[in-house]
């Protein structure tokens, strides 16, 4: 009975444990079960990764010595335009003739397990692209292949480097001198730069620019440069001396811009040497000096020849001129023109040189014939005149000064903007004297008598510019003619 016990024992632990065995061995099939789901899973992502990467990708299998295209993405199918179905299965030497740097590169990545990258202009799968592509190992017999497309920034970076080459072919020929100046120091300058002002490029880098301008034009370049960098408007260029380093002195006309340099404000210069236009500048100046000189000594000769004839006319000159300034001057004209309706208005009765003197002295009205006599004089002042060289239109000055805003003038009958400026300014001003004036025929009207005249007229008869600048002359500002107590 004991030993039926013992066995019975032994049978109830062995089932058990087999029992326990059996429910360890569900529980391992269970895990081995999740662990396959959870790899097909796993395998499902990295194939759908692999498929729908956007990074072009191939896969190459070693087989013998040679490599074969065994798989490609849909990226890849796409950056070869739908072609690489017609490359799979390929031998990559046969496909890589023209190209052995990349079947090397496979051959190294397999034998090395490392990744390599190379860029290359792709023949089969893209042909006409530049490609970067990166080799991997993968075990025990595969190469995956990643690709970009680098085309643009390929062609990018041409065009860049061509911009940069022309850039630099632009500065180097350049026919003026280029720097940058930052701090007031140059930390760029062109080779011309060098060649004109004599100092070396070790030389000139780092220095003040200040140090090659003349003392005198120093202040002057300085504050245009501290203007420039605050962006404050002035004239965009202009001209100071040089000194250069064999001591000589040159003129140079600068131009400049504000620009950033290496994140910070600065200058871009050109600067073009005018020495030589300086010196034409200043001959030609010297001789229109001179071309004036001659003309108002003419001018001269020929006030003397009136004067002698007609003594009233030289005051009545030296009046109408001084008046004619006046209101030029009132009227904001420039400097250049002022002086030219004073040449015009010390001469402009010359024709009258040709008058009888009994004409111009008589005492009692004039006949319709000595009248008509009389005005002639603007075109024999003209005719006198007209081959006399001279910058302004002296003689044409002379013809208008008796035309009048409304065509009622002598001697072409012009009207509004017909007549020049220096004209319309003469005609008033010759009204106002003669009116003011004592003359051998009638007894001086006087001033006020003139300014009404003149205001009765304005836009009519007289320009309204100058007779507005006429009556504030006398009007508000106290005007007289010198030497009268008109």
């Amino acid at each position: 009975m004991k030993d039926s016990s013992k066995t019975k024992q032994v049978l109830t632990e062995e089932l058990a444990s087999l029992r326990q065995r059996i429910r360890e061995l569900e529980q391992s099939e269970a895990e081995r079960k999740k662990i396959e789901e959870a790899l097909r899973e796993s395998e499902g992502r990295l194939n759908a990764l692999y498929r729908e990467s956007p990074i072009p990708t191939f896969t190459w299998q070693k087989r013998g010595e040679d490599f074969f295209l065994v798989d490609f993405n849909s990226a890849a199918v796409r950056i070869t335009d739908g072609k690489a179905h017609n490359f799979l299965d390929k031998r990559a030497e046969e496909l890589y003739e023209y190209q052995p740097q990349v079947f090397d590169d496979m051959r190294r990545c397999f034998t090395e397990h490392s990744v390599i990258r190379r860029d290359i202009l792709s023949k089969h799968f893209a042909p006409g692209k530049f490609l970067s592509v990166h080799y991997a190992f993968i075990p025990p017999d595969l190469i995956i292949v990643h690709t970009e497309d680098q085309t643009d920034h390929k062609q990018m970076a041409e065009k860049l480097q061509e911009s940069e080459e022309n850039y630099r072919l632009l500065i180097e020929n350049a026919n003026e001198a280029i720097f940058v100046a930052q701090d007031g120091k140059l930390v760029f300058h062109n080779p011309l730069t060098s060649r004109i002002i004599g100092y070396s490029s070790e030389e000139l880098m780092g220095r003040s620019f200040i140090d090659f301008i003349h003392p005198d034009d120093r202040n002057m370049v300085a504050e245009n440069y501290l203007k420039r960098l605050k962006g404050e408007d002035f004239q965009s260029r202009y001209a100071f001396r040089c000194v250069f380093k064999d001591g000589g002195i040159r003129w140079v006309e600068i131009g400049a811009v504000r620009i950033d340099w290496t994140g910070r404000p600065a200058t871009l210069n050109f600067v073009t040497d005018i020495t030589v236009r300086k010196r034409a500048e200043e001959q030609l100046q010297q001789s229109l000096l001179q071309l004036r000189r001659a003309v108002e000594t003419t001018i001269q000769v020929l006030v003397m020849a009136v004067e002698i004839k007609d003594p009233y006319t030289a005051g009545h000159q030296r009046r109408m001129t001084n008046l004619s300034r006046a209101m030029a001057t009132e009227m904001g004209l420039p400097p250049e023109m002022i002086e030219g309706l004073r040449m015009a208005g010390v001469i402009h009765d010359i024709g009258k040189i040709t008058m009888p003197t009994e004409i111009l002295s008589k005492p009692t009205k004039l006949s319709a014939i000595e009248l008509s006599l009389i005005r002639e004089h603007v075109r024999l002042g003209y005719d006198i005149l007209k081959d006399v060289g001279s910058s302004w239109p002296l003689a044409e000055i002379v013809l208008q000064h008796h035309e009048r805003m409304d065509g009622s003038g002598y001697p072409r009958n012009l009207k509004g903007d017909d007549i020049l400026m220096e004209a319309r300014i003469l005609a008033v001003a010759d009204v106002v004297e003669a009116m003011a004036s004592y003359r051998p025929y009638r007894p001086a009207l006087g001033i006020d008598a003139a300014l009404e005249e003149i205001e009765k007229n304005r836009g009519t008869l007289y320009d309204k510019t100058v007779a507005d600048a006429c009556l504030k002359l006398f009007r508000a500002k106290g005007y007289q003619f010198e030497g009268s107590s008109l």
